[in-house]
């Protein structure tokens, strides 16, 4: 049976979570520093400020996408199914890798959100 690259079972699914996380944290980190070094919030706000708070908005949507796509990719390799065995491997192997992405998003999205920025 042939499989289409944008199929949930093709191995391509397996690093796609860690693709998710690593685009995400350049985009946070880059425009961290492009915000600091153009328009830093003010200091005296300290981490109640628009920069933090569209940090963390970001973080919790790549956090719930990354936890939904590991769902749905456990769901689907639990029985019953008809799905071979390297099915049943990319599945599982591609959720675990979502939920360590998501989990990575997380602990690295807290210290940008709760830490002044710019300082």
């Amino acid at each position: 049976m042939k499989y289409r690259r944008t199929s949930i079972f093709h191995p391509v699914q397996i690093p796609f979570g860690l693709t998710i996380w690593s685009l995400w944290f350049a985009a946070m980190y880059g425009s961290h520093a492009v915000v600091c070094s153009i328009a830093p919030p003010d200091p005296n706000q300290g981490i109640f400020n628009w920069l933090n708070a569209s940090f963390g908005a970001l973080t919790l949507l790549v956090v719930l996408l990354l936890l939904w796509l590991g769902r749905r990719s456990w769901k689907l390799s639990r029985p019953p199914h008809d799905l071979n065995e390297r099915q049943v491997f990319v599945t599982k192997i591609s959720s675990g890798i979502h939920f360590i992405a998501a989990l990575s998003t997380i602990f690295v999205g807290l210290q940008l959100a709760f830490l002044p920025p710019c300082i």
